[in-house]
């Protein structure tokens, strides 16, 4: 099996940059041997046992020096014959595996670099004609692109939008995977013929953003939203999620809280296909609302935001049999915990994460939902800033009772739960 990664590491040498050419061009020069200059400042001196001396300190820093330049002639002159070894192997490398292994060179999505001559793609169309024509004809490279206009001078922003264009261009209609911060309305326009290809999508949320997640995008899978949402805009937020539920695989929500209001004009809707939610909410009966419409949901974090004249609502009991992962954090208080508990069963649950830094922990609903559920848990993660070290330890005794394969580990922080790996 070709070992690709090897492949793209050595690909640099096929083609010589500034020095290398130097070096090609004075490899017969290089080659010549070298005549040290023996002369010293007491060449024409009356011998002397102390010119002596230096004379023989001279003559041995002549020679140090001439032994390293032949090193660096040697090293030199291999580099060149392995550049001459190499170029005509790569060249006859087929354009199908010179695109996987320029594959192998993009940086993670998840840096959100915005695109440089410096890196990949658009490193590789300035190494020669070839490279550029497969790299420009290898639509896989130019799927994934973080943008923004950074620019306040209208030419360069016009330059930059003419940039992007001919990005999205390359991707050939393959689905796109864009993170984009706040934009000037210009967005919207630009990334209009290529709304029918976004797959993933990660924005900081804005005036130009909103009007993007409501238009229609038949292929968005993955949506992450960032930034200060103000509480005015729940509702256009949630509009503007729920328009895509039919479709989505993955929502991760930063900065709003919602409401079960929120929701309300679109709780009969389905989301056939989310298998990842990691949002903030304000009343326990969002998760189990979201739980009865998401029936594939094998991953939840949900936080609960506080909210102290909220009264709590009354829950239907709910059974999902996909769940696996579920990461329950309460800033406050974990008050709307064992509500959400005496009516939730959750018989594939493998990791259970909760924890407050206010109340104690809900330790007699846990065991219900535990006995009720008979779930396969492995790795618990609970706690509060309330419960003594001992009385965690009295807790987690129980539990392994009622699961012997389970690991409970228990971390009560002052604020946080933190998260720890552990497992059976």
């Amino acid at each position: 099996m070709v070992n690709l990664l090897s492949i793209a590491s050595l690909l640099c040498i096929a083609h010589p940059t500034k020095l290398n050419q130097k070096a090609l061009a004075n490899k017969q020069n290089i080659s010549q041997p070298i005549t040290p200059d023996l002369e010293t400042q007491h060449s024409n001196d009356i011998d002397h046992p102390a010119m002596r001396t230096d004379q023989t300190r001279s003559v041995g820093a002549v020679i140090a020096d001439s032994q390293r330049l032949v090193g660096k002639r040697d090293k030199t002159i291999h580099f060149v014959n392995l550049h001459e070894g190499l170029e005509p192997a790569v060249s006859r490398l087929p354009a199908e595996l010179l695109s996987e292994i320029f594959m192998h060179t993009l940086p993670p999505f998840d840096e959100s670099l915005r695109p440089s001559k410096l890196r990949s793609p658009m490193l590789l169309i300035r190494i020669c004609r070839r490279w550029r024509e497969v790299a420009v004809g290898t639509p896989s490279l130019w799927c994934r692109l973080f943008s923004g206009f950074m620019s306040s001078h209208r030419r360069r922003r016009q330059r930059e939008a003419f940039c992007y264009n001919t990005w999205l261009q390359r991707s050939q209609g393959h689905p796109l995977s864009l993170a984009l911060t706040c934009f000037p309305d210009p967005l919207t326009g630009l990334l209009q013929p290529y709304t029918n290809q976004i797959s993933s999508l990660r924005i900081v949320y804005c005036a130009a953003t909103r009007d993007l997640l409501l238009n229609d995008l038949p292929a968005l899978q993955v949506l992450t939203m960032d930034g200060r949402i103000r509480g005015f805009e729940r509702s256009a937020v949630a509009r503007s999620i729920l328009n895509h539920s039919f479709t989505l695989r993955s929502l991760k929500v930063r900065g709003l809280a919602f409401y079960l209001v929120d929701f309300d004009p679109f709780k009969n809707s389905r989301w056939p296909h989310l298998t990842h939610v990691d949002i903030t909410v304000r009343q326990q009966n969002i998760l189990l609302r979201l739980l009865q419409q998401a029936p594939n949901l094998s991953s939840a974090k949900i936080s609960l935001a506080p909210e102290y004249m909220q009264r709590l609502l009354p829950v239907e009991p709910c059974t999902h049999t996909k769940l696996q992962f579920l990461h329950i954090h309460c800033f406050r208080t974990l008050s709307s915990l064992p509500y959400l508990l005496d009516d939730l069963s959750l018989p594939s649950l493998r990791k259970f994460m909760a924890g407050s830094a206010w109340f104690q922990w809900p330790h007699e609903e846990f065991k219900a939902f535990l006995a009720r559920s008979r779930c396969p848990l492995e790795s618990l993660n609970f706690g509060d800033a309330m419960t003594t070290a001992s009385e965690l330890d009295e807790q987690r005794m129980e539990y392994i009772a009622l699961i012997p394969s389970l690991v409970a580990v228990a971390s009560p922080s002052p604020y946080f739960i933190r998260c720890l790996n552990c497992g059976s």
